[in-house]
């Protein structure tokens, strides 16, 4: 669900939702994971259907992410935390990014913070992600952006 405020406010639970809702489907590929695995690299493209206020596809791609995959807790719950960076196009401009930011681009920034947990040793895991696009300090646009908090369920394979 899309959130009406900046990114710090919809991580800390503090801004409101928007009608605006998201569907995404994402290919992820772990290239490096050192000996130690205690954190990775990978890369990741995903696909994004908006519904509500806005309605439109989205693309990302590449999306770089380091993955950090050790925490002491993990023989009982397996838990990690990511952060991703890459460009976004969107199909349109962003109905909602224009109305809040005055205009918007179809290509901006995509980046994502993630923690995700699922049971040791199984294939399957679930995630919270901040979804967001932004101008990135202006290099992809003067305006636009925003933030969608995401529940999600990844199959690991």
């Amino acid at each position: 669900v899309m959130t009406d405020d900046n990114w710090r406010q919809a991580i800390s639970g503090q801004a409101g939702l928007v009608d605006s809702s998201i569907l995404a489907a994402a290919l992820g590929w772990t290239f490096f994971r050192p000996d130690s695995r205690l954190w990775s690299l990978e890369l990741e493209a995903n696909i994004v259907r908006h519904f509500g206020i806005q309605d439109h596809f989205e693309f990302n791609a590449p999306v770089l992410t380091v993955r950090w995959e050790a925490f002491p807790w993990d023989k009982v719950l397996d838990t990690d935390a990511a952060f991703g960076l890459g460009p976004s196009f969107a199909s349109s401009i962003p109905e909602y990014e224009r109305d809040k930011s005055g205009d918007s681009d179809p290509m901006l920034l995509f980046w994502h913070i993630e923690v995700g947990a699922g049971l040791p040793g199984s294939p399957w895991s679930g995630f919270f992600r901040l979804h967001h696009r932004s101008t990135g300090y202006g290099v992809f646009a003067a305006s636009g952006g925003s933030n969608i908090v995401c529940l999600g369920l990844r199959y690991e394979f």
